[in-house]
C-alpha cells in the first residue's frame, strides 16, 4: 500500500511542533522550509548539539525525504578558547566511551580541532558528540584517525556492512541501500523508508570492524 503524500506545509508544521516539543532545543531562531519533502533549517541556535538535534527531529517527521541543515551557532555568552578547551578535555576525560590518551584538542575562534587516534569509529563519533555539547563551540574539525592493530580490507568491510544492513529488521528493504567503501570510509547511498531506517543503516556501518568513518547520503523515499 502506497502511503498518502503529505503536503510541504503540513511537514513544516510538524517539524516546528517537534522542535518546540523537544526540550533539548530552543527553536526561537530556527526557520523551517520544505520543498518536495526536502527540509531546510536556517537561523541560529546556541549550542552545536542543538543543530544536530534539530536535524534529527526533522528526520523524525513523516514525509521528510532529505534534511539540509544550515543552522549557525550563536553562543549566548562569549567564552575564551582556553575555557572551551578545558571543558572539552574534562568532558572527554569522564566519557567512558573515549580513551583520551591518544587525543589532542586545539581551539581557535570557537572551532575545536580533534586530532590523534582512537580505537573505533564509535569512539571517534562519541568524542565529536562530547564537543557538540560544550558551550561556546561553533564548529568541530574531527581529524581523529581510527587505529587498528589489523587493517581490514575495503572489500571485507563492504561485505560486513552489507550483511549487517541485510539482517537488520529495522530496515524493510535493504536492497535499496548502496554501500561503498574507500580506505575504511563507508558511504551509504540510495533510499530508505524513514528517518529511523536511515539512522539504523548508519549505526550498522559505524559498528562494523575496520570502519574509520561513515558518510550517510541516504534519502528517505517511501515506496
Amino acid at each position: 500500500m502506497i502511503p498518502p503524500s503529505r503536503s510541504d506545509a503540513v511537514i513544516a508544521d510538524d517539524i516546528r511542533e517537534t522542535l518546540t516539543w523537544d526540550t533539548r532545543v530552543d527553536p526561537t531562531d530556527v526557520m523551517v522550509s520544505v520543498t518536495d519533502g526536502v527540509v531546510e533549517l536556517n537561523g541560529s541556535v546556541r549550542l552545536l548539539s542543538e543543530s544536530s538535534l534539530a536535524a534529527d527531529d526533522a528526520w523524525r517527521v513523516k514525509g521528510v525525504r532529505q534534511v539540509i541543515n544550515r543552522l549557525v551557532i550563536s553562543p549566548s555568552a562569549d567564552r575564551t578558547d582556553e575555557e572551551i578547551a578545558t571543558d572539552v578535555m574534562n568532558t572527554l576525560r569522564y566519557d567512558k566511551r573515549v580513551d583520551l590518551s591518544g587525543i589532542t584538542v586545539q581551539v581557535a575562534g570557537g572551532v575545536v580541532g580533534l586530532a590523534g587516534a582512537v580505537r573505533t569509529a564509535v569512539e571517534r563519533r562519541a568524542a565529536e558528540e562530547d564537543v557538540w555539547y560544550t558551550p561556546g563551540v561553533v564548529a568541530v574539525a574531527n581529524q581523529l584517525d581510527v587505529s587498528f592493530s589489523k587493517v581490514v580490507p575495503d572489500a571485507q568491510i563492504c561485505s560486513d556492512v552489507r550483511a549487517a544492513i541485510d539482517r537488520d529488521s529495522r530496515i524493510l528493504d535493504a536492497t535499496r541501500v548502496g554501500v561503498l567503501v574507500e580506505s575504511g570510509v563507508v558511504t551509504l547511498d540510495g533510499f530508505v523508508e524513514s528517518g529511523d531506517e536511515r539512522q539504523a543503516a548508519e549505526t550498522d556501518a559505524c559498528f562494523t570492524a575496520g570502519v574509520r568513518a561513515v558518510r550517510n547520503d541516504l534519502i528517505v523515499q517511501p515506496t
